[in-house]
């Protein structure tokens, strides 16, 4: 007998509503994860206020809509502390921030709706060992097959192919609502008498002309990028980035985002970019002396010296995340390949962000941020709810516990305690028996999971 799965007719209640919030507001797992559905995860509820200085300079170094082109072109986010303490201050939410900032509408609403701009997000979830360069640039262009960025140049570029009257015909629906996503649909193109072929064939043209590799233009046009990236690999898969006797790829790789992209981007209208490229130690950790510094050379070369059309058209700003102890054995290489003179690799540089460990008072809106977003009654946004005052104070009674990762890890199971003793208040009492109930709670791991969240 076939059973079928069942479709709930209602929705279904949280536990967690006896405490008065609609859900767990803190990550079970308290690592940043961009691509997670999960708000709790991918950096969707973030708390401004304690990092707002930190704000306004990356703002001041990288966004300055004012100045765009002399934004700068390489910088760096810091966090204090060593490898494992270092670790779960907050730098990947930051750049998650600016992410969604900035791409939600391609820079529109950031720019006042001067130009475009979008940004990558490059991250090794585990070190690699050989390819280094290679490995970044197909990360990236990983990442801009995921975040939309190519269906939304896709249809810019049929926009500026067709004439005012044809995009008028495709693009306002019936209600009178302008809606470009029908720029993609091939359907709506022949009903209006355009030929979706004769479209892409023009348009790769034009691509051809700006610089674009012939097959990468054909893709690029024809909305099948990704196909073509898979098209190098035996396997048809993106990921993991390096596998042993399959890498054609990343042969290409390098060519193809720091020249067909770039080109691509330029020709959809965009004014520049960002490549944000998290957990740099793990690119860097396992490397030779001789290694980092031909990783150094190929990364200027790629981003700041003469030879790609990256930077002959200084598209991409580059953001490094780190920490002292991983800079070490890159500052020298740095330094070689003429790095060290462009942006140095220091916290103290102007050209660097760091990030210090949060105050009580921070700590406390960073809980708040995250309580505010599951709160049942409105009327209590903004508050400590469910804890007590005397229960908050217990949350945030040491140094130790104030680290963002430590934070969010300790919320998450003083509320699970809370909802199993059954109480509806979270005092100091129900706080400190959480934190006795649970030893990992007590001796935090630093290590583990990606990069930790705010």
């Amino acid at each position: 007998m076939l059973n079928l799965p069942k479709r709930s007719a209602t929705p279904i209640r949280s536990p967690y509503e006896s405490l008065g919030l609609k859900d767990l507001p803190f990550p079970t797992e308290p690592v940043v994860d961009p691509y997670s559905y999960d708000e709790r995860r991918n950096g969707t509820i973030y708390a401004e206020s304690p990092v707002r200085a930190e704000i306004e300079k990356f703002e001041q170094l990288l966004i300055r809509p004012a100045d765009f082109p002399n934004r700068v072109r390489l910088a760096y986010l810091w966090s204090k502390g060593d490898q494992q303490s270092g670790r779960g201050m907050g730098k990947t939410a930051l750049l998650r921030y600016f992410r969604q900032r900035i791409n939600k509408d391609w820079g529109s609403s950031e720019f006042a709706g001067q130009f475009s701009a979008m940004i990558v997000y490059v991250a090794f979830p585990s070190q690699v060992d050989r390819r280094y360069m290679e490995q970044l640039a197909l990360s990236a262009l990983v990442d801009i097959c995921k975040n939309g960025v190519l269906h939304a140049s896709r249809a810019a570029l049929r926009r500026d192919v067709l004439s005012e009257e044809q995009v008028d015909a495709v693009v306002v629906n019936s209600d009178g609502i302008s809606n470009y996503e029908n720029l993609l649909n091939d359907d709506i193109l022949r009903s209006n008498n355009i030929l979706p072929a004769d479209l892409d064939e023009t348009i790769a043209r034009k691509l051809t002309e700006m610089g674009v590799q012939g097959e990468s233009a054909q893709a690029l046009a024809q909305g099948k990028f990704e196909n073509h990236l898979r098209s190098f690999r035996k396997d048809g898969n993106l990921e993991p980035f390096y596998v042993p006797r399959d890498t054609k790829i990343l042969d290409y790789s390098r060519a193809l985002l720091f020249n067909d992209m770039v080109y691509y981007l330029l020709a959809a209208g965009f004014a520049g970019g960002y490549l944000f490229i998290d957990d740099i130690e793990n690119l860097v950790d396992q490397m030779a002396r001789r290694h980092r510094i031909e990783f150094a050379k190929e990364f200027a070369l790629c981003t700041v010296r003469p030879g790609y059309a990256n930077t002959k058209h200084s598209f991409f700003s580059c953001v490094l995340t780190t920490h002292q102890q991983a800079s070490v054995g890159l500052s020298q290489a740095w330094g070689e390949a003429g790095l060290s003179a462009i942006a140095r690799l220091d916290p103290t540089s102007p050209n660097s962000v760091e990030l210090p460990l949060p105050s009580k008072d921070q700590a406390r809106e960073i809980i708040i941020a995250h309580l505010d977003h599951y709160q049942v009654n409105p009327q209590d946004k903004g508050s400590v709810k469910p804890f007590s005052e005397e229960g908050m104070d217990a949350l945030l009674k040491n140094k130790e516990m104030l680290h963002p990762r430590v934070l969010l890890s300790n919320a998450s199971k003083v509320i699970q305690h809370a909802l199993q003793s059954g109480a509806a208040t979270i005092d100091a009492a129900l706080v400190q028996a959480a934190m006795d109930n649970s030893a990992s709670v007590a001796t935090p791991d630093f290590t583990e999971g990606i990069e930790g969240a705010l």
